[in-house]
């Protein structure tokens, strides 16, 4: 069994780069400014940003105010928002395991309790195709599918056995049919949606990674790089000074967001990409 999971673990090799100036690559479109801790873009282009006090404010593609969600003392610090699906919003609270889903004008509309069906800690997570959430599961070493009562699914057996190595991902992103685990010290590996092992890519070392549009985004210093999955190329792209100094980059489409903290403002700028 465990010659065939190896069997099945080719790690596709980066076949080719291109090093590009980037100046002209990166078209300054737009800026908003505000109390901005973090950010998320749906795919409708609406931004949703969490300000210090963990309120989420979504504002559409041209910065005007459409809701707000308030209740920002209950479940405790906010550590993340999955806005792939427009229409339900869901906010994640690590301390205790909670998931909040909301509907489009940010009004609660159920809780998720992972703790109380004896998840007590949860390395990563995502939105499903379905809408439910694929979890990973560091005590048990799985993933996980869970419903929106907090039911699990179905789960992987320990990774461990199927990797032949520790493995503790720190992003998961579900696209085009398939689970992309990420952890930077080891790269990614593809599992379908039944649990399977596809592939693995050696990608390692990336920050702020990310799939979108059939490509894997990630930064490393000064340099963004985007590899296709389906050729398996990759281009490199030297940022452009002003640029450098962003705390976060998020690439939706062909627009790339990126958050500066300048003083007491925080500027939340776009630019369109290739």
């Amino acid at each position: 069994m465990k010659r065939l999971f190896l069997y099945l673990l080719i790690c596709t090799m980066i076949q080719s780069e291109s090093i590009a100036q980037a100046d002209s690559l990166f078209r300054f479109e737009r800026s908003f400014q505000g109390d901005i801790r973090s950010f998320s873009v749906d795919p409708l282009g609406n931004m949703y940003w969490v300000d210090k006090k963990d309120q989420v404010k979504k504002r559409s593609a041209t910065g005007d105010s459409m809701a707000v969600y308030n209740d920002v003392r209950r479940f405790g610090v906010l550590n993340g928002i999955d806005v792939s699906n427009p229409l339900q919003p869901i906010l994640f609270y690590g301390d205790g395991v909670r998931f909040v889903v909301l509907d489009r004008f940010l009004n609660p509309v159920t809780r998720i309790d992972l703790q109380a069906r004896n998840i007590l800690q949860l390395n990563t997570w995502s939105r499903s195709y379905d809408n439910q959430l694929w979890i990973y599961d560091p005590i048990a070493y799985a993933l996980k599918k869970v419903d929106l009562a907090g039911q699990t699914q179905w789960s992987t057996p320990d990774l461990r056995l199927i990797l032949g190595r520790a493995y503790s991902p720190t992003r998961i992103e579900d696209h085009n049919q398939s689970i992309y685990l990420y952890e930077p010290s080891q790269g990614v590996y593809v599992f379908d949606y039944f649990g399977n092992l596809k592939n693995g890519i050696l990608i390692q070392d990336w920050q702020e990674w990310q799939v979108d549009g059939g490509y894997i985004y990630g930064r490393q210093a000064d340099t963004l790089y985007r590899y296709e999955i389906k050729s398996t190329y990759y281009d490199a792209w030297t940022l452009p000074d002003e640029l450098k100094p962003a705390q976060r980059l998020l690439i939706r489409g062909k627009r790339l967001y990126a958050l500066f903290r300048e003083a007491s403002i925080d500027r939340l700028r776009l630019y369109s990409i290739p």
